[in-house]
């Protein structure tokens, strides 16, 4: 009798648990959605401001610098679309063969023309085409958000260095960059985390947990496998895509 009293207290207990998940999934859902349509509103006026020509050079840096920040803010509940919709289990890969190398060349592209990006060198050592199982958006997706935060957290006259290879059956993406290292035990996977070195390159905390879900989804993972002497490297595996690139 006891032991059905406990196993009944612990599957309300559980019941709890899950209503009240289902209930924070549904809120971050509703104010992502109700968040993005002013923001878009805001988005297009900006831009149809900067089409005009008779502002001083001043105002439109101005306004190139809140349209800047607009797409963040975007970026940013996009992020919790996603990760909302992840929670919920209602998120589903559709997988092809994508071409894992050409992403990393056009995100390395991207950066490397930011106006707030850092002098960094770019070192690179892959193969040309190195393809993985996953769907294009969310493969891409989990590049980004690596090489922003290797951008992010760098130092000026710093390296970013970007690595891939096969094996039987994964292709593994390494992305190394100089910096801060990160603390022994350190939850930098866990969503809104702040690191604990103050930086002023700090971010919204979803980067690293969105990366990290989205590989794991694609049958993959994203690990942190070192942090040392102002030296920090995570690596991604993915599942390599059948008949599309021999092993190496």
């Amino acid at each position: 009798e006891e032991n059905r009293a406990r196993r009944r207290r612990a599957e309300a207990a559980l019941a709890s648990t899950t209503q009240e998940l289902e209930r924070s999934t549904r809120y971050s859902a509703d104010a992502s959605h109700q968040l993005k349509s002013p923001v878009t509103v805001f988005r297009l006026g900006l831009e149809a401001l900067l089409a005009r020509e008779d502002f001083k050079p001043e105002v439109y840096e101005q306004l190139s610098a809140l349209l800047h920040q607009t797409h963040r803010l975007t970026g940013v509940i996009d992020d919790l679309l996603l990760l909302s919709r992840m929670d919920a289990g209602h998120l589903q890969i559709a997988s092809a063969p994508v071409n894992l190398s050409q992403l990393v060349d056009e995100w390395l592209d991207d950066l490397s023309a930011l106006p707030d990006s850092p002098e960094v060198k770019i070192e690179k050592e892959f193969a040309a085409n190195l393809f993985v199982t996953g769907e294009k958006r969310y493969t891409s997706l989990i590049v980004q958000n690596l090489l922003e935060n290797a951008r992010k957290y760098n130092c000026p006259g710093g390296r970013i260095r970007v690595s891939a290879h096969r094996n039987a059956t994964s292709v593994v993406l390494t992305i190394g960059n100089t910096g801060r290292t990160i603390p022994s035990g350190e939850n930098i996977f866990e969503r809104f985390h702040h690191r604990s070195t103050p930086s002023p390159a700090s971010g919204h905390g979803m980067g690293l947990n969105l990366a990290r879900e989205l590989a794991r989804l694609h049958g993959g993972d994203l690990l942190l496998v070192r942090s040392e002497n102002d030296w920090t490297e995570f690596e991604v595996r993915f599942l390599a895509a059948d008949g599309v690139n021999a092993v190496a």
